[in-house]
């Protein structure tokens, strides 16, 4: 293995929670965790014994983090990567092994996972797919690696290049599959209203169930890990879906499509947008404001970046979602 650069090292080890240790030998510098472990780091590139050191390094950085020593290399050595990893269980098929055919139908499936959490941070929450793509879309999915399959039975890692666009996406993904999986714990298809809030979709929810088998019957799931030193807050690092999950998501699927008004919900978040037609965007989803109070409670809560929270009736308004408001508050951030 060529040693990496100490700068490279360094930095990571800094974006982690590692600190350098006032003492100092000639050829090493030693860098320390707050839960006590510790690592030699090489004082500076080209020195005999530095791919040894790397070495030793990277089995200690990987054994804190319970990761393995590739993947913390590979971290080290690029521009910094979320990573999300999918999940499946195929049955009768070696640990981190599947058919050609479900591994194609995962390709898949994550694609237009992804593709329906890009319409819902683009253009807010929606029940069905509604027009092209933009290129940035595709340049996202094009700049998404896609690592070896490992054991535990299939798990798929895939790395995606921080920027601003990509990690948007990522959250948005993350909170819409966290209230999915609420959604598909209670024992009616209709909270499936709060995964669209969310920013679910019926075109999100039918990508799901492709995780889970031809009859949408495995377990699946997925975690997250943030670019090192850069997590946001407020994400779930990992969310499983037992077997028979994914029948229920097909199912929540074809209710969203078929259902006019899909029941009461309350948004809590900030003001996206408020237009001069008195259509308002929270959160993720959208809201005609015939109240001229509201709308303009909407339009300073929207400058001042306060939170307003909104309930009504959620419908489906041809492909997209929309509220029917019936309360409007704005939240009091001082008190």
């Amino acid at each position: 293995m060529t040693a990496l650069p100490v700068e490279a090292i360094t930095g990571y080890l800094r974006a982690t929670g590692w600190y350098p240790q006032p003492r100092m030998w000639t050829t090493l510098t030693v860098w320390t965790h707050d839960d006590g472990a510790e690592v030699l780091v090489p004082a500076r590139d080209g020195m005999n014994d530095a791919e040894l050191r790397v070495r030793e390094l990277l089995q200690g950085v990987a054994a804190r983090e319970g990761r393995a020593v590739a993947d913390v290399a590979l971290d080290i050595a690029t521009p910094p990567a979320d990573m999300i990893s999918v999940h499946t269980h195929p049955p009768d098929a070696p640990s981190g092994w599947s058919s050609l055919s479900f591994a194609v139908e995962n390709l898949t499936s994550l694609t237009n996972v992804v593709h329906a959490t890009t319409r819902a941070v683009d253009q807010g929450a929606y029940i069905g797919s509604r027009g092209r793509l933009p290129k940035k879309v595709h340049d996202m999915v094009g700049r998404m690696q896609v690592g070896p399959a490992r054991a535990g039975s299939c798990v798929l890692p895939v790395r995606v290049p921080v920027d601003d666009y990509a990690r948007r996406v990522l959250v948005r993904l993350n909170t819409a599959l966290d209230a999915v999986r609420m959604a598909v714990a209670q024992d009616d298809l209709a909270a499936f209203r709060h995964a669209v809030v969310a920013g679910a979709s019926a075109d999100l929810c039918d990508a799901l169930s492709g995780f889970a088998g031809e009859q949408a019957a495995w377990p699946f799931g997925f975690s997250f890990r943030w670019a090192a030193g850069d997590a946001p807050g407020h994400t779930v690092p990992e969310m499983t879906f037992d077997a028979g999950a994914g029948a229920r998501i097909r199912a929540g699927a074809r209710f969203l499509r078929t259902t006019q008004d899909l029941g009461t919900v309350t948004v809590t978040g900030l003001v996206r947008t408020a237009r001069i037609d008195r259509m308002v965007q929270v959160d993720t989803v959208w809201m005609r404001l015939l109240n001229l109070t509201w709308f303009d409670a909407a339009v300073t809560a929207q400058k001042e970046k306060h939170p307003v929270t909104v309930s009504g009736r959620l419908v489906s308004e041809g492909r997209r979602a929309e509220l029917k408001v019936d309360r409007f508050d704005v939240i009091d951030c001082e008190g």
